[in-house]
């Protein structure tokens, strides 16, 4: 195994966990995750901010109920029902130094 360390500054991991129709349990793709990473993914790289910040998909991040839900890194917040009017602050809380 080699390690090294990451080439960005900060990270961000939105479930998309998709689970099958009529399931009990609730998804966050259902409650529009994906959308909500791609316009954050479109802000990250309009503003050039591509080479220090990363917006990923993740599978279940364990709060189902309370989707979307992501995880950013290095701050280690866990981040509940984002809507997309959360975007904005969302951005800017991931390109502040």
């Amino acid at each position: 195994m080699k390690k090294f360390g990451v080439p960005f500054n900060k990270a961000i991991f939105l479930c998309t966990q998709k689970r099958p129709d009529g399931h009990p349990v609730p998804c966050c793709a259902n409650r529009g995750s994906m959308e909500l990473r791609m316009k954050l993914k479109d802000m990250v790289k309009t503003e050039g901010k591509d080479g220090e910040v990363k917006v990923f998909t993740s599978g279940c991040l364990g709060a189902c109920e309370h989707g979307p839900v992501a995880v950013r890194y290095p701050d280690g917040e866990y981040l509940l029902g984002v809507t997309p009017d959360d975007l904005q602050e969302i951005f800017d809380d991931l390109v502040k130094d």
